[in-house]
């Protein structure tokens, strides 16, 4: 198992999902209290690493790892209503910022497209 850390944001990596050449990583992973949650690659390049921490149920992890449910949908429509977008930028992380899942379009546009 891999530790996502280095943020206030901690969460351990259970499952890698499969996924074709043109997708973008997902991953499903557990908070410290046991709740589920769903990582799913961002965007890349130019020294930058995004990744969108999604607060998921079991149900909906369990509908993304077998391709029954996209994991941008899980994304956009989180069991709270907001995500944690975590960055990577020249090697040296940046403050986590929680998004509400309604502004994440308007995010995705001003950040190079984050999330599908």
């Amino acid at each position: 198992m891999l530790r996502f850390c280095g943020f206030d944001l901690e969460l351990t990596v259970e499952t890698v999902l499969p996924r074709q050449p043109d997708q973008r990583a997902v991953f499903s992973a557990i908070d410290s209290t046991g709740e589920h949650w769903l990582i799913v690659e961002g965007g890349h390049g130019d020294g930058r690493v995004t990744w969108i921490c999604a607060p998921a149920s079991a149900r909906v992890v369990e509908l993304v790892s077998a391709g029954r449910a996209a994991a941008a949908d899980a994304v956009h429509h989180s069991r709270t209503g907001w995500v944690e977008v975590v960055r990577v930028v020249g090697g040296r992380t940046v403050p986590d910022q929680r998004v509400s899942c309604s502004a994440l379009a308007a995010l995705a546009r001003s950040d190079g497209g984050v999330v599908a």
